[in-house]
C-alpha cells in the first residue's frame, strides 16, 4: 500500500514539504469548482426548465453555496493541520477497515461524475464540430476527452496542479463573456421574474441539490488543503477554502440560471449554442465547457477514487488513475445526465454523503477534540486505538445508516435530514461508548496525549 508521504502517496504531507501557496491553491479551486453539473443543477431548477422563479433560483443557489462552502472549510482541517487525505482520515471515525464503507461511499458518485464529465466534454465537442463542419461522432469524441483526462492526471497531483492553475484564468474569462452575451443578446424574459414558483418543497430542493451536485468534494475536501502551506494558523485553510470555493461556485450557479430562463432549449449544452450570434461565438462558449470538466474531472472526480483504490487495493497511483477511468464508463453517464435521472442521482447518493460528512466532522471537532496522535491512524492492526470492533465502528456504521434511512423518505431533502441526524446519532453512540458495550472493553475516545 502506498504510503509514503510523496504528493501521490497516503502518508501525512510534513508542513516543510508543501509547497502549494494560496496564489496556486485558489485557482485550482476556482477551475474544480467550475462544474457544469452546478452549471445543469441551476438550468434545469429555474423556470420554464424548472419550478422556481428567477428570484427563488438565485436565493436558493446562495444558501447551498454558502452552506457548502462552510461543509469544505470544517471537513479540510484534518488534511490542512496533519497532512492526511480523506482515505485515512475516516479510520478515525469508522475504524481501521470500517473506513472502506466511507471511502466506497464517496467515489462511486466521484467515479459517475468522472463519466458524465467526460459526456459533457464529448457533447460539448460534438456541438462544436457538427456545427462548424456538419459532422461528428459522440461516442468516438467520449473515449478521446476519457484518454485526455486519464493522460493529464498521470503525472499525478503535479500535474493536476499545474493544468488547473493554468484553466482557471481562461475558464473566468470565458465564463464572464459567455453571461454578458447571452445577457445582451437574450435578455431576462419578464414571465420568469412574475412566475409564482414554489416557496416550499421545490425551493428545498434546489439547496439540497446546489450541495448535494459539490457535497462529493467537500467530503474530501482534505486531498487537497493538506497540500496547502501552513500560515497565519487556521488562516490560510479558512481563506483559502472561502475564495477558492464559494465565489466559483456561486458564479457556476447563476450562470446555470441566466442560460435557464434565456432559452427554451431542454439540453444545457446545445442550449450554449441556441444563444450565441455567431456560430465562432458559441464556439468559444463552448470551451469553457472542454476546459471546465477537465479541471473538474482532475480534482474532484479522479483524485478521490485513486486514492481509495491505492488505499484498499494496494495499487500504484497510475493504476488508480486507469480503475478509474474503466469504472467511469460503466456508469452510464448518457443517462445520468438528462432532466428525469440528473436530481434523482444527486438526491440519491447525497442521502448516504450527508451523513458520511457529518460523521467526520463531528469526530473531528467534537469526539477526538482534533487528532493528536496521527500515527495510530495508520495502525492498522488489532492494537491500534482505531480497531473497535475487528476494525470496524458500529457506532459510526449505524449513524450512517440511521442517517441514510432517515433521507430516504424525504429523498428530495437528502443530506439536509441525513447529515444533522448522522452528527446527532453518532455522537449519542460515543458518548455510551456503544462499541465499548458491544466488546465488554471500554473504547478510547478522548485524544491520546
Amino acid at each position: 500500500m502506498s504510503n509514503d508521504s510523496g504528493s501521490e502517496g497516503l502518508g501525512p504531507i510534513p508542513a516543510s514539504d508543501r509547497e502549494m501557496g494560496l496564489k496556486t491553491y485558489i485557482p485550482v479551486w476556482w477551475s474544480s469548482l467550475i462544474v457544469v453539473q452546478a452549471f445543469a443543477v441551476a438550468f434545469f431548477a429555474v423556470y420554464p426548465q424548472g419550478q422556481l422563479n428567477l428570484a427563488q433560483a438565485a436565493l436558493a443557489c446562495l444558501i447551498g453555496a454558502a452552506l457548502v462552502t462552510g461543509f469544505f472549510i470544517l471537513n479540510g482541517f484534518p488534511g490542512y493541520e496533519e497532512g492526511i487525505p480523506y482515505a485515512v482520515q475516516t479510520r478515525s471515525a469508522f475504524g481501521a477497515r470500517g473506513a472502506i464503507i466511507p471511502n466506497l461511499v464517496r467515489i462511486i458518485p466521484a467515479i459517475a461524475w468522472f463519466g458524465v464529465g467526460n459526456w459533457i466534454g464529448a457533447q460539448a465537442i460534438l456541438t462544436i464540430t457538427d456545427t462548424l463542419f456538419g459532422f461528428g461522432n459522440i461516442w468516438v469524441y467520449f473515449f478521446l476527452f476519457l484518454f485526455l483526462n486519464l493522460a493529464l492526471a498521470w503525472g499525478g497531483v503535479t500535474s493536476i496542479e499545474w493544468f488547473d492553475s493554468i484553466a482557471a484564468g481562461v475558464i473566468i474569462i470565458l465564463l464572464a463573456y459567455t453571461v454578458y452575451i447571452v445577457l445582451t443578446t437574450e435578455g431576462i424574459p419578464q414571465d420568469v421574474l412574475t412566475y409564482g414558483g414554489s416557496w416550499g418543497m421545490q425551493f428545498v430542493t434546489v439547496i439540497a441539490a446546489s450541495v448535494g451536485v459539490i457535497i462529493t468534494g467537500a467530503l474530501n475536501a482534505s486531498d487537497l488543503s493538506r497540500h496547502l502551506e501552513q500560515s497565519d494558523g487556521a488562516g490560510n485553510h479558512i481563506f483559502g477554502a472561502s475564495i477558492g470555493i464559494l465565489p466559483p461556485l456561486l458564479f457556476m450557479l447563476l450562470v446555470g440560471i441566466t442560460f435557464g430562463v434565456s432559452t427554451g432549449n431542454p439540453n444545457p449544452i446545445a442550449a450554449i449554442m441556441a444563444v450565441a450570434p455567431t456560430p465562432i461565438l458559441g464556439t468559444m462558449m463552448l470551451v469553457f465547457i472542454i476546459g471546465a470538466q477537465i479541471s473538474t474531472n482532475l480534482t474532484l472526480n479522479i483524485l478521490p477514487p485513486t486514492h481509495v483504490f491505492q488505499d484498499t487495493l494496494g495499487v500504484s497511483w497510475k493504476q488508480g488513475v486507469l480503475i478509474t477511468g474503466v469504472l467511469s464508463v460503466v456508469t452510464f453517464p448518457w443517462v445520468l445526465f438528462s432532466s428525469q435521472w440528473f436530481f434523482t442521482f444527486i438526491n440519491f447518493y447525497s442521502a448516504f454523503l450527508g451523513p458520511a460528512l457529518g460523521i467526520l466532522i463531528a469526530d473531528y471537532w467534537i469526539v477526538q477534540d482534533r487528532f493528536s496522535d496521527v500515527d495510530a491512524l495508520y495502525d492498522k492492526s488489532e492494537d491500534s486505538r482505531f480497531w473497535y470492533v475487528s476494525g470496524v465502528s458500529p457506532s459510526a456504521i449505524l449513524a450512517l445508516l440511521i442517517g441514510a434511512g432517515a433521507s430516504m423518505p424525504v429523498l428530495n431533502l437528502s443530506w439536509i435530514v441525513g447529515l444533522p441526524v448522522g452528527v446527532v446519532t453518532y455522537v449519542a453512540f460515543r458518548r455510551i461508548d456503544l462499541d465499548g458495550y458491544i466488546t465488554g472493553t471500554p473504547t478510547v475516545t478522548e485524544p491520546a496525549d
